[in-house]
Order: C-alpha cells, then structure tokens, then sequence
C-alpha cells in the first residue's frame, strides 16, 4: 500500500468535506433551504431513480476492473513461476549456456522492477524491457545441446521460454487496458448528480441534514477511489507489487 498517495487521498476528503459542510451551513443558515421544503416528494423519486442506475453501473465497472487487477497479478505470478522454471532446467546444459540464461534473466528482471513497472503505470510499453526479454529468448536458442539428454532439456527450455513470453504479454495486454473515459465520465455525472439531490433535499433539522450529506460525500468518494485506484494496477493507494521479480532465484 502506498502511504503517499493513501494520505494525499484522505487530506483532499478532509479538505473537500470542510468545504462542503460549510456551504450546507451557508445554504441553511440563510433560509435558501426553503425553496425545496415543497419537493421533498420529487427529490426521493430523483434519489431513487439516479441512486439505482449508478448502482448498477458502478458494481459493472468494479467486475470488470477488479477482474483486470487479479489478471495482472495471476499472469504476472504465472510468469515468475516460469522464469523460476527456466533456471531450473537450465542448470542441466553446459555452463556456458547456463550463465547466459541465468544472466539474461537477472536483467530482465531487475529491468522489469526498475524501469517497466513505472513505464506501465503511465499507460505505455517499455522498449528496453522487451529487448531484456528477448535476450532471454535468444540466450536458450543459442545453447548447443552436446548429448541427446541435454537436446531434450533445451527443448524444454524453448518451451517454457514461450510460455514465459505469453504470459507476459497477457500481463502486459491487461496492465495497459484501462476504463474508457466515456464510462468513467458517466459515473461521476451519478454520483455528482447525487451528491445535489442529497445536498438539496429539505431535512427538517439542517445538522442532520449535513450529517447526511457529508455520509453521502464520503460513500461517493471511496466508491470512486475505489474505481480509479484499482483502474491502475501500478499507481495509486494500493498496487501490484513487483516483488515476485525481485525474488527470482538467479
């Protein structure tokens, strides 16, 4: 978790709920209230029908972004493992060839911790972490088996060579892959709209009604913090941690 970015988030509610609840006391304390006290009938069937379309639409986008999220740590997971697999079975050809896999996946991971995982948190492909990659790929093509025994451990190592690589396309597909803005936009105009409704609404005792709407601004808040953190599986309170890179046994 990233303690930055989670005590940035809680300043900006904080900041945010301050100004909210003095412009509700402004709103109240000068009778402008009153203007709505004749449609509290309105205003519920509004809170009803906004409240249950962003309901619906706000719990399809969390399936389908937390979906993206677990991808991105079970395909990333899936690729150490071969990695790990890869090292494995390299220890069965001639030295030579077993130090440059090793090597070539020493920097491919280090690469990957330091310069891919920033690069996917800006939405983009980092160019030098796919050359470290293939350089993986072209260390296992150039081993030269010397018996029959170790032609059979090279072709394995071809193999999980490729899968390394399909997973990490798969992982690197899903990181990139991000909400369209059109749905982002969409859900906040709901919640937007309902935080109004909410700010508007004519409660007969005006510190209840802020208790309320303050709840609802807080709900509202999370929800999209929620949304938007976990839209980006590298940025942001709470992110897919590298660390199964770092703790390849090269």
């Amino acid at each position: 978790m990233n303690s930055h970015a989670l005590s940035t988030q809680v300043f900006r509610l904080v900041t945010g709920l301050a100004v909210a609840a003095g412009a509700y006391w402004l709103w109240h304390g000068g009778g402008l209230h009153e203007l709505t006290a004749g449609e509290a009938e309105g205003l519920n069937t509004l809170i009803l029908l906004i409240g249950s379309i962003y309901a619906v639409i706000f719990a399809f986008v969390i399936f389908v972004i937390w979906g993206q999220f677990t991808d991105v740590e079970t395909f990333m997971m899936r690729e150490c493992n071969s990695l790990n697999e890869l090292l494995r079975f390299s220890a069965f050809v001639n030295p030579e060839a077993r130090r440059g896999i090793r090597r070539a996946v020493a920097a491919y991971a280090q690469q990957v911790v330091r310069s891919e995982w920033p690069a996917l948190g800006e939405r983009r492909r980092d160019k030098a972490t796919e050359q470290a990659f293939s350089e993986i790929l072209d260390a296992i093509l150039r081993t030269v088996p010397a018996s029959a025994e170790e032609g059979l451990v090279h072709q394995r190592l071809i193999d999980i060579g490729q899968q390394a690589g399909e997973h990490r396309d798969e992982r690197v597909t899903k990181s990139l892959t991000k909400i369209p803005a059109t749905l982002i936009h969409l859900v906040h105009t709901l919640a937007a709209a309902l935080a109004l409704l909410t700010f508007f609404y004519p409660f007969h005792q005006w510190v209840a009604g802020m208790c309320c709407f303050l709840l609802v601004a807080v709900v509202l808040f999370l929800a999209n913090l929620v949304m938007t953190d976990t839209d980006n599986p590298f940025k942001g309170v709470y992110n897919v941690s590298p660390e199964a890179f770092s703790g390849l046994k090269v």
